[in-house]
């Protein structure tokens, strides 16, 4: 982490429906969050690469990749692989959740969703030794 940055842990919120994205925004930043959200598959793995955050919760269905191939790409470069990526989708299928998990998510989570139990998920998955 920079020396000059804020201390607290960042948090990319990768979700293209704005009503959610905002909800989890203002959720995780009463949690003591720093947040920054996005709403297209390839500006996260842009926002990423240029300035990795502690972890990324992530939908699958976006307007361009999907979360899928978000995921994909992330593992697959140096600078990015240590990221923990915390899935939140209406994709609730178990080839989805097997998908996602696969390729290196650390948690899938699906909508509807109790937002302490990602509370929960989120802080867990920044405490596991990485990569995956």
């Amino acid at each position: 982490m920079d020396q000059g940055r804020d201390s607290r842990t960042r948090l990319l919120i990768v979700e293209d429906d704005a009503d959610t994205a905002e909800m989890l925004n203002t959720f995780f930043q009463t949690q003591g969050y720093d947040t920054q959200i996005v709403a297209w598959g390839k500006e996260a793995v842009k926002t990423c690469r240029q300035d990795p955050p502690d972890a990324v919760v992530l939908d699958v269905r976006l307007p361009d990749i999907d979360g899928f191939e978000v995921c994909r790409q992330l593992r697959d470069s140096f600078a990015t692989a240590h990221i923990p990526i915390v899935f939140l989708t209406e994709k609730n299928k178990q080839i989805d959740k097997i998908t996602g998990l696969k390729i290196g998510a650390i948690d899938y989570i699906t909508k509807p969703f109790d937002v302490r139990e990602l509370k929960f998920r989120v802080r867990n998955a920044l405490r596991l030794p990485g990569p995956w």
